[in-house]
């Protein structure tokens, strides 16, 4: 199994990539084994056949959108930046099919109706082959009707609701980081055994924030069954003032606050707490608290000891592929890669093994080659597994503790415990579920 093995430093800690790949795909083609042949290659593991190679024509065109302006405008540059990056070291290989590969972008202003203008000009203007984004789940809510209406595959390398793979599912939607509910879920095994039991939620008012806490608190109840709720908090995505919502936990006095705030949020969140002293009586739970977009502006206000979470942390895994996409990104943009920019390059990366293994650009034809065998591929935090069912990645997730670095001028993460993703991953009969979902509203729409 991956393993997270800390050793005493503040980053000192391996992950041990004797994968069990075989047993990982083995557990997502029956439901956690069906054996299957295991083939490797440069950067992803593509199994099946291949078939005959399209011939290379005009550049692949992926459009891509996210928040690339105001408060939260640094998730779009991360993601915006892996991209060329990605797609220089693609092209200067040749490409894909012997294809180069173009990306037009956009700035979805955080608007779900922005979305779906881009992504409509992007399909009739610009004639992409394929879109990837957007930062903000809610404009990911938007776009999926609009994915499967015009049949473009849509990556989702940041928006992270569990229903855009679950109640919004279908075929066109491809999910390439580890959702709110496995993000959750890890969050529960990671919290449970700490013993808090009052516990109150803060996180923002749409999809993201609500699965988020639901995920949580009902694994949590599961692992421990004492748990009390004793408050729900909901201010809206891009709050200024948080006085009120902070002024309820005073008064209620929780053992520990979960809460799914992120990035500009998170910081002001994080600022606006530190007067009242309730880091020192409460525990906080941030399930992107380890994202640099809230630990670089936060400095040393971050306090020691918060629990924390990101897909990705820059300091980890201690592989070659990591420390060079490390230095690569931070040679080139001035500054270390958030788990964004990771994110998203991974899902170039599995992009390119898609269409690799389908051997041509046509939608269905992709679809189809990703869905006949699991298709797992290698990126700078490990090796992922994308499974039909869902469309989901299959993937541990981490959690740890903050303490400040004077090496780096904000907290790093310490006591890092990953989450094994047979334990957070839907189960086979949440998957039979989603595509149950998926069929009966697609009879629906055709009365």
């Amino acid at each position: 199994m991956l393993s997270v093995k800390g050793r005493g430093g503040i980053f000192d800690w391996e992950i041990s990539q004797k994968t069990h790949l075989e047993g990982r795909i083995d557990m997502i083609h029956r439901g956690w084994k069906l054996g299957i042949v295991v083939c490797f290659l440069s950067i992803a593991l593509v199994c099946g056949p291949a078939l005959a190679a399209e011939k290379p024509t005009k550049p692949i065109r992926i459009g891509v959108l996210f928040i690339m302006s105001g408060p939260m405008g640094g998730y779009g540059k991360h993601g915006s930046q892996a991209v060329q990056l990605a797609l220089d070291e693609i092209n200067a290989k040749g490409g894909i099919l012997g294809r180069k590969v173009e990306a037009i972008f956009e700035d979805d202003k955080m608007k779900p109706e922005v979305g779906v203008e881009i992504v409509n000009k992007f399909i009739k203007k610009d004639k992409v082959d394929f879109i990837m984004g957007p930062t903000s789940s809610a404009i990911a809510v938007a776009l999926a009707d609009l994915a499967l209406e015009q049949k473009k595959i849509l990556i989702l390398t940041q928006a992270a609701a569990n229903s855009l793979t679950d109640a919004k599912f279908n075929p066109y939607l491809f999910s390439t980081l580890s959702n709110a509910l496995m993000h959750s879920r890890a969050g529960a095994y990671f919290m449970a055994p700490k013993g808090y039991k009052r516990w109150m939620n803060i996180g923002p008012d749409y999809a993201y924030g609500r699965e988020s806490w639901a995920s949580f608190i009902s694994k949590l109840k599961e692992l421990q069954p004492d748990v009390e709720v004793v408050g729900e908090l909901w201010p809206k995505l891009m709050e200024k003032d948080f006085t009120p919502f902070i002024q309820k936990i005073v008064e209620t006095k929780p053992d520990a606050v979960w809460s799914s705030l992120w990035g500009n949020d998170a910081v002001n969140f994080v600022k606006q707490v530190l007067p009242t002293g309730l880091f020192n009586n409460v525990k906080f739970a941030f399930t992107d608290g380890a994202a640099l977009e809230t630990l670089t502006p936060l400095g040393k206000d971050m306090p020691n000891g918060v629990f924390v979470a990101a897909r990705y942390f820059f300091l980890s895994p201690d592989t070659p592929l990591n420390r060079n996409f490390v230095k690569t990104y931070l040679d080139r943009f001035k500054e270390y890669p958030d788990y964004m920019a990771q994110e998203t390059y991974a899902g170039v990366y599995f992009l390119k093994a898609a269409i690799e293994r389908a051997q041509t650009t046509e939608p269905q034809k992709v679809i189809k080659a990703i869905e006949s065998e699991p298709l797992a591929w290698e990126t700078p935090e490990g090796w992922k597994i994308m499974r039909k069912g869902d469309h989901s990645v299959v993937e541990d997730v981490v959690w740890g503790e903050t303490m400040f670095s004077d090496k780096y001028g904000f907290a790093v993460l310490k006591n890092l415990q990953a989450i094994q993703a047979e334990q957070i991953c839907r189960t086979p009969e949440e998957l039979k579920a989603v595509r149950d979902n998926y069929e009966k509203r697609m009879k629906e729409v055709k009365k």
